[in-house]
C-alpha cells in the first residue's frame, strides 16, 4: 500500500488544501478490503484511473459503484468503501469555500449523501486526466499533472472574501470557533454570515464548526486507538463525552463503541483521508 499526502504548490494554496495519492495492490484473495470513512465538512474531487470503489450510504443502506471521477461536497453521515484488490485513487482536498471559487454553483446544491460525477462540472478533460493518470506511477508525475489541471481552473477562480480565510481559520481551529467569532473575523454580520456559509460550504455555521469538530475526533481515535473516548472528547473541546455522544448519535445513528468496531473491522486506516 502506497498513502502520501502532499501539499500544493504555493500557486495553488488559496484554493488547495491537499493532494492525495492512494494505491493498494493485494492478492485477489477472499473479499475486498473496505474503510469507514467519517462525516466531514470538506470538499473533495477524486479520480479512479483504475477501477472505482463501491460506496455504502450507511444511513441509507445504498450501495453505488462511483463513477471514475467524482466531487463530493460536505460528507453528512458516514460512508463505507469497499476498494478493488488493485486500487488507485488520487484525492484533490480543496480549501474550505474552495470548490464554490472554482465552480461559482452554491455549495448548498452539492450537499447530499452521495457523490456526483465531476465531469458534469469540470466537462470532459476530467476523463483525459483519468487516462494519462493510469498511465503514470511516479509521484512527482501525477502531481504535476493534477496541478497542471487545477491551474487552468485557477484562472477562473471567484474573488476571495474575508470570510474564506476565517473558513480556513475553523478548520484549523478543529470547529473551535463560535457563530460570532468567525462573522466578526470575516467582517459581517450573522445573517450575512450564514448566507455566505449556504454558498460556500452548503452548510450552516453552527453545523460546520460541530461536523469539523467531530471529523476531528474522529481521526484522533482511528490514528490513535490506545486513546479513550473522554481524552479525545476534551482535547476537542466537547463540555464532556455525553456531547460527543450526542454527536455519535447524530452523524452516525451509533455509539462511539459501534464506530470504534467499525474502525477496527476496516482493512485499512487513513486518517478520514480518502
Amino acid at each position: 500500500m502506497f498513502y502520501q499526502v502532499f501539499s500544493p504548490q504555493p500557486a495553488l494554496r488559496e484554493f488547495v488544501n491537499n493532494i492525495m495519492i492512494f494505491r493498494l495492490d493485494m492478492p485477489a484473495i477472499g473479499k475486498n478490503p473496505t474503510v469507514v470513512l467519517p462525516p466531514l465538512g470538506e470538499q473533495c474531487l477524486y479520480f479512479y484511473p483504475l477501477e472505482s470503489p463501491m460506496s455504502e450510504y450507511l444511513d441509507k443502506e445504498k450501495i453505488v459503484k462511483l463513477s471514475p471521477s467524482i466531487l463530493v461536497g460536505p460528507q453528512v453521515n458516514r460512508v463505507k468503501l469497499t476498494m478493488p484488490f488493485h486500487s488507485y485513487t488520487v484525492k484533490v482536498g480543496f480549501q474550505p469555500g474552495g470548490l464554490f471559487r472554482i465552480l461559482g454553483i452554491p455549495m448548498i446544491e452539492m450537499v447530499m449523501d452521495e457523490s456526483l460525477d465531476s465531469v458534469y462540472f469540470l466537462d470532459k478533460e476530467i476523463q483525459f486526466i483519468n487516462e494519462q493518470l493510469c498511465e503514470l506511477s511516479d509521484a512527482k508525475a501525477i502531481i504535476k499533472l493534477v496541478e497542471g489541471f487545477l491551474l487552468k481552473k485557477a484562472q477562473q477562480l471567484r474573488p476571495a472574501l474575508p470570510v474564506d480565510k476565517v473558513l480556513s481559520l475553523v478548520h484549523q481551529k478543529g470547529g473551535l470557533m463560535t457563530v460570532e467569532d468567525i462573522a466578526e473575523n470575516a467582517c459581517v454580520s450573522t445573517r450575512q454570515l450564514e448566507r455566505l456559509f449556504q454558498q460556500r460550504i452548503g452548510l450552516q455555521p453552527r453545523f460546520f464548526t460541530r461536523i469539523t469538530r467531530f471529523a476531528k475526533a474522529w481521526r484522533l481515535k482511528e490514528n490513535n486507538p490506545q486513546i479513550k473516548w473522554t481524552s479525545i472528547a476534551y482535547d476537542c473541546g466537547y463540555f464532556d463525552q455525553m456531547h460527543l455522544i450526542r454527536d455519535f448519535k447524530a452523524f452516525c445513528g451509533s455509539s462511539p463503541s459501534v464506530m470504534e468496531d467499525e474502525i477496527k473491522a476496516s482493512s485499512f486506516t487513513l486518517g478520514g483521508q480518502l
